[in-house]
């Protein structure tokens, strides 16, 4: 187990005529900062400094360090008279290279222990991609700092001096952000005797799917009979949706016969071929297939896709008085659940795999009773039982099989209606809401037993479990967005309605599930005010009005590559944080053209070869082959933020001025939110 006593954490720069290597104890204020350029050469003592860290295996921590700053100084390593022009020059070529693998160095090959923020918390998603910049938004810096000198600069000595403080600050932030995201890393710490590995770099996706793998076996998981190791998948070239519903599942109501019908009659088919070692293997179309399969019962539409069954009053607040009760039921783990209780399985895996991961739910309640709720080995667990399903349907996975997907998520939803049609024959029952696995409902308490009995009786033929909630009011914008108070008072903010703790602001983050390090907290205090307004009859106005906290009257906005935001005339940094303003400028995005200025835009549908063909062609004239109907243009694209409205920029939190607000903007956005 690696001892985090002596961590360091750390960042790199690289430019034509200079590196350097900044660094900052994780546990004290000790920092050091090594230059290689032309004007010093810090490498002796650098090497000294790297020796140590091997000979003790200090833990290094960095942000997307396995990927660019590791590989990095591991050249410089074992290359130790590398000029500065060769460690720019291997950075560049990891820069610009295609191969993603082709620069890491593996873990059993580095001179000391790698920690990567970026991978644990998996921000290489592309739904969950966050940069440093970003988080220093998130995590409230003082002081937002993107790089201030251009990619590629010849460095001047005083231009170095500047280098060197950017990468002190990123240093400061990765800690900051280690230190905030401590739950994260004291999970992982607790697995290595699971796995007998470091598990610091895996995302929690990956630590369930390795979980389930290790208790499988290699041998079962993956086909060495050629010598390599391959994994084993089953995919599917079509898949008759008629075959895989469950014999049990039974629906009369003609509203959701209607939409059982449907489904039986559906055969899902390859739509395009995905070469994973293997010209054979096939990814079935499963995401956006039933986008508008619909039915409306009692006023209420329920919406049918592959992710579930979504339903719901709008905008409408719902208060329980003595008589009147609001009851919400949710089944247990729903995915896992259907999968253990119907003995499904990926078809290639077979039994083994039916039988482990039922196995799985009962060893998980196990470790809950010895070692409480929160502990690693039920955390694991509770992993590899969601990321069987969510790994299912990737062809990236040696569980793939999109009909074990399938099964569980058509059931899953058709299970959920079979519940809906006999509470709603209730009389007095109205139901609220819908959503995946879980249904919310209104009712008069002389009619509570009926649904009881209901949801009994659904439990003996699914076999799933329920769960029962009680809440005294409900503030619902949608399916997705709503307030529910507890009978015991706590509120369930959702979707729109949640925002961090005010009290304890990084904990609330850190330990959402999953933790929410990657959304944009802007303008906190009118969801705040928002929500106190629903709840507690707080005025909007007087609300805003007493928050004294600048972070939370702050927005946060991104140019993504290509991008460049602007301040009135002014170029801004590409991760700029503002708050809406009496006096300021306007704010705004610029984009490139999708094509070359000027030129006519291209007709969907038309590829791009062809409609270069078609314009080298014409010289550029417009064709009605390959153009918009409309004769439009490429031209920039201008988007503006906080549209009507001035800002000022506070990358430096000390440029934020209380007398500066535009309360009425702020004031309008809450009142956008009530219900």
């Amino acid at each position: 187990m690696l001892d985090f006593k002596n961590a360091i954490t750390y960042d790199i720069e690289t430019f034509p005529n200079c590196f350097t290597f900044a660094m900052e104890m994780l546990n004290s204020d000790v920092t050091s900062v090594w230059e290689i350029s032309e004007f010093r050469d810090d490498r002796k003592q650098l090497l000294a400094f790297f020796r140590e860290l091997a000979t003790t295996q200090t833990p290094m921590i960095g942000f997307n360090n396995i990927n660019f700053d590791y590989p990095v100084i591991h050249f410089l390593w074992n290359n130790p008279s590398a000029t500065y022009q060769q460690l720019y020059a291997k950075a560049m070529e990891i820069i610009e290279g295609q191969d993603r693998f082709g620069h890491i160095i593996w873990a059993n090959d580095r001179f000391a222990p790698q920690i990567d923020l970026f991978k644990m918390h998996h921000f290489d998603n592309k739904a969950k991609s966050t940069s440093l910049k970003a988080l220093q938004i998130t995590m409230r810096a003082p002081f937002v700092q993107d790089m201030p000198i251009k990619d590629g600069t010849v460095l001047t000595r005083e231009q170095v001096e500047v280098l060197v403080s950017y990468n002190k600050h990123d240093v400061l932030e990765t800690k900051r952000f280690a230190k905030y995201a401590h739950h994260a890393i004291e999970f992982r710490q607790g697995l290595e005797h699971l796995f007998g590995v470091e598990v610091y770099n895996w995302n929690d996706t990956k630590i369930g799917e390795q979980n389930l793998i290790q208790r499988l076996g290699e041998d079962v998981c993956y086909d060495m009979s050629t010598g390599k190791r391959k994994m084993r998948q089953t995919p599917r070239t079509r898949i008759a949706l008629k075959d895989i519903i469950f014999p049990y599942v039974h629906l009369e109501t003609p509203e959701f016969k209607r939409i059982y019908d449907y489904m039986c009659s559906q055969t899902l088919t390859a739509d395009e071929i995905n070469a994973i070692g293997n010209e054979e293997s096939t990814n079935i179309k499963t995401k956006g297939v039933f986008t508008d399969l619909t039915t409306t019962v009692n006023g209420v539409e329920y919406h049918y896709g592959v992710g579930g069954i979504h339903g719901s009053v709008e905008k409408k607040r719902i208060q329980a008085t003595d008589d009147w009760w609001i009851v919400d039921v949710d089944v247990s783990s729903l995915y896992p659940s259907i999968a253990i209780v119907n003995g499904l399985h990926p078809e290639h895996l077979g039994e083994t795999f039916a039988k482990i991961y039922g196995d799985l739910k009962k060893e998980r309640k196990k470790w809950q009773k010895e070692k409480g709720k929160k502990c690693p080995e039920a955390n694991s667990i509770k992993l590899a039982l969601n990321g069987a399903y969510g790994k299912s349907n990737s062809v990236f996975s040696v569980f793939y099989d999109p009909q074990f997907t399938m099964t569980i998520t058509i059931n899953g939803q058709l299970m959920l209606s079979m519940l809906l049609e006999k509470l709603i024959a209730v009389p007095t029952l109205s139901v609220i809401q819908a959503n995946t696995d879980g249904i919310t409902y209104y009712i008069h308490k002389d009619h509570y037993q009926e649904t009881v009995d209901i949801c009994k009786e659904w439990e003996r033929i699914t076999k799933l479990d329920l769960e029962e909630a009680r809440y005294a009011k409900m503030y619902i914008r949608d399916v997705n967005n709503y307030i529910a108070i507890g009978v015991d008072g706590k509120a369930k903010l959702k979707g729109a309605y949640w925002t961090p703790d005010p009290n304890d602001y990084f904990e609330s983050i850190a330990s959402a599930q999953p933790a929410a390090w990657h959304k944009n907290f802007s303008n906190v205090v009118s969801v705040q005010a928002a929500v106190a307004n629903m709840i507690s009859g707080i005025d909007i106005e007087t609300f805003i009005r007493t928050s004294y906290n600048p972070y939370e009257f702050c927005c946060g906005a991104k140019a993504r590559s290509g991008a460049q935001l602007m301040w009135g005339n002014t170029p801004v940094q590409k991760n700029t944080r503002y708050y809406i303003s009496t006096d300021g400028e306007y704010l705004s995005k610029v984009m490139p053209p999708a094509g070359p200025v000027g030129a006519y835009k291209r007709k969907n549908g038309v590829t791009e070869a062809e409609y270069n063909r078609v314009m080298a062609e014409t010289g550029g004239e417009w064709d009605e082959r390959v153009c918009t109907g409309n004769k439009s243009k490429y031209e920039e694209r201008v988007t503006s933020l906080a549209a009507g409205y001035k800002v000022t920029v506070v990358n430096d939190i000390n440029d934020f001025r209380w007398d500066n607000i535009d309360y009425k903007w702020y004031i309008e956005e809450a009142e956008k939110l009530i219900i």
